[in-house]
């Protein structure tokens, strides 16, 4: 029994605690740069609750979400390592997880966060400390070879295949949308489909812009070394996102506005720890004001249908403004306190405006492990899915999910399925069958399903593919009951959502991933794993094939007695390996690793050996100081 029978509770507290984690790594980054408690605490709290952080990754991109998690802890130990006071082990272990999390944004942060802390180094002629962050940092770049070099090498067979620069306006702000990042109730009108967002996507924080007029801008002046890091990675972010579409694997410049806010949420606690400005506080309140007004205008220009909201966000942002010109002038220790009063009420305001993203993939999964579990009873994987996840009303999750799975949930309910969810997809494949990312068909999708694959020995897809269990969605393919199935296959199950057809008797081959011999004969088989297989094979006296039921990724090698094949990629994207004549009891061997690993991982042990070696110098060096210290 699981200790949380339901998915939705779980992602809830998982992502719940990656989002304080955020929060903490901010709070300790502003103190870090010189920050008071309470300011860093105020803006801290509100960088959770950024618009794109809460609604984009935090709802669905969790692998976004904790590469911005970790560029905060990143940032804040890479700092202390500069200044002395952190061991470079510890600032290469935080290194080491975020540039290995899995999103390429975080290892794009890792770099302009060095060059930012390597440019304080310089502003400060610590060239011994620079010496010792570049050693670390590099370090940590020789560990994104794990993590990447397999994505850049198998890209090529996928959709992620484009490089260069593209400037299509895609999810791409501009100046003016970011003039009214603090209003609440801003849908920017940036593209997604062809449609502006639904979601406040370019929200920072409802003081950010209000409270910049009460700012010491002396504080620039005189802290101009202690922040240049600071600014100049807000300025290389800033450039990002006003820039270019999609630079190379990077798309969607709007992705990188939470780095953006964290830079520059913390330059505003530093700068707001010297004390506002309070002369001429009129006109400061009236430009406080104007800002907000401002932004209204803006918000309206993006969606003049939303009114109500933005009087309501307007009135709601004015009252905070005027509550803290009143904290600000009578009693400015409490302005951290109404600066996280307002983010919560803000918040409040938002999700009860918006509840939900609706312009990402709105899964319709159930979340109950009771339904998981009768799933897994209904059918027997492998499992191909032909159906359309736009289809199922959401008000009939529970019912159709006992026989519909999309994503990740076929995986979470231990059903191998074609209708998981791929951010990367195979070409070939995903053709075939007009398979989209999240795992829906076309109606097609049937017919080709119990087509005979020509380059597969002339056997049927499904078995190509090694298939037991094939569930078609009634609405999608309504004429399924008429469907006119091939020898060794029955349907099993009509019901108002699936119809089932199943396997009538097991592979020839049940513990192997070997699914079609053509001219082959195979003396036994080994049980086959997720990256290797062993066969004893024949072909007396004519040349043969053998097709298995794994995706030609780039990886594959195989031998036979010894000496390398070729491994070939079908036209559905299958492995298959062409045998030569006259072979007698055979040893073949089908391998995988994956592409790359043969140099990243070498590279790897030795940066984790590299950083150890150099926390014990650093150790060493410092001890003497210590002790000369301490006496």
């Amino acid at each position: 029994m699981a200790k949380l029978p339901d998915l939705a509770v779980a992602a809830f507290v998982v992502k719940a605690f990656w989002q304080v984690m955020l929060a903490m790594g901010a709070f300790l980054l502003a103190r870090e740069y010189g920050a008071k408690e309470w300011l860093a605490a105020a803006v801290a709290i509100a960088l959770p609750f950024a618009g794109f952080t809460l609604y984009f990754d935090t709802a669905t991109w969790i692998a976004s979400l904790l590469a911005t998690v970790w560029t905060a802890w990143f940032w804040w130990a890479a700092r202390r390592v500069l200044n002395g006071r952190f061991n470079p082990f510890v600032g290469f272990v935080f290194g080491y997880l975020l540039i290995t999390n899995g999103s390429p944004y975080g290892a794009l942060s890792a770099v302009i966060v060095l060059i930012g802390l390597a440019f304080e180094a310089l502003l400060y002629r610590q060239y011994r400390a620079l010496w010792k962050l570049v050693l670390m940092g590099g370090l940590v770049g020789a560990c994104a070879l794990v993590a990447y070099l397999p994505l850049v090498l198998s890209s090529g067979v996928g959709w992620r295949d484009s490089q260069g620069i593209i400037n299509n306006g895609v999810l791409s702000p501009d100046t003016l949308m970011l003039m009214a990042t603090s209003t609440s109730s801003m849908l920017p009108n940036i593209v997604w489909s062809y449609q502006g967002t639904s979601v406040p996507s370019l929200y920072s924080a409802w003081f950010l812009l209000p409270i910049l007029p009460w700012l010491s801008w002396s504080t620039f002046r005189l802290k101009a070394k202690q922040m240049g890091g600071l600014w100049l990675v807000f300025g290389i972010y800033l450039l990002l996102v006003l820039g270019p579409s999609q630079i190379w694997l990077f798309r969607w410049p709007v992705r990188l506005l939470e780095y953006l806010w964290l830079a520059l949420f913390v330059i505003i606690a530093v700068v707001l720890s010297e004390g506002v400005r309070t002369s001429a506080w009129k006109l400061r309140a009236s430009g406080s004001m104007l800002i907000a007004v401002v932004g209204t205008i803006i918000a309206l220009l993006m969606r003049h249908d939303l009114l109500q909201r933005h009087l309501v966000a307007l009135i709601v942002q004015v009252t905070l403004i005027g509550l803290m010109v009143v904290v600000m002038l009578k009693l400015e220790r409490l302005l951290p306190a109404v600066m996280i009063g307002g983010t919560l009420l803000t918040l409040g305001l938002q999700i009860t405006w918006v509840p939900f993203n609706a312009d990402l993939t709105q899964w319709h999964a159930p979340s109950s492990s009771a339904i998981r579990a009768d799933y897994r009873e209904n059918v027997r994987g492998p499992v191909l899915q032909i159906a359309e996840m736009d289809l199922i009303p959401p008000d009939t999750l529970d019912e159709a999910g006992r026989w519909l799975l999309f994503g990740t949930t076929p995986a979470a309910s231990g059903v191998e399925s074609t209708a998981s969810y791929t951010g990367l997809g195979f070409n070939e494949f995903m053709e075939a069958l007009c398979l989209k990312y999240q795992g829906s068909t076309c109606p097609a999708a049937l017919d080709t399903a119990f087509s005979p694959v020509a380059d597969a020995g002339g056997v049927l897809l499904v078995d190509a593919l090694g298939m037991n269990t094939v569930v078609v969605q009634n609405e999608l393919v309504p004429e399924v009951s008429r469907f006119e199935l091939p020898a060794g296959w029955r349907m099993t199950e009509s019901n108002e959502w699936v119809t089932l057809f199943a396997r009538e008797s097991p592979m020839e081959w049940p513990d192997s991933r070997l699914s079609v011999t053509d001219g082959v004969s195979v003396t036994s088989s080994a049980p086959a794993t997720y990256t290797s297989e062993a066969l004893t094979v024949s072909t007396a006296g004519a040349s043969g094939s053998l097709t298995f039921a794994r995706l030609a990724w780039p990886g594959y090698t195989a031998t036979v007695n010894g000496t390398e094949i070729p491994v070939i990629t079908n036209s559905v994207g299958l492995v298959r390996l062409d045998l030569p004549a006259g072979l007698v009891d055979a040893e073949l061997s089908l391998n995988y690793t994956v592409p790359g690993y043969r140099v990243a991982v070498p590279v790897l042990v030795v940066a984790v050996l590299g950083a150890v070696l150099q926390g014990i110098v650093v150790a060493r060096g410092s001890r003497p100081r210590r002790v000369e210290a301490s006496g």
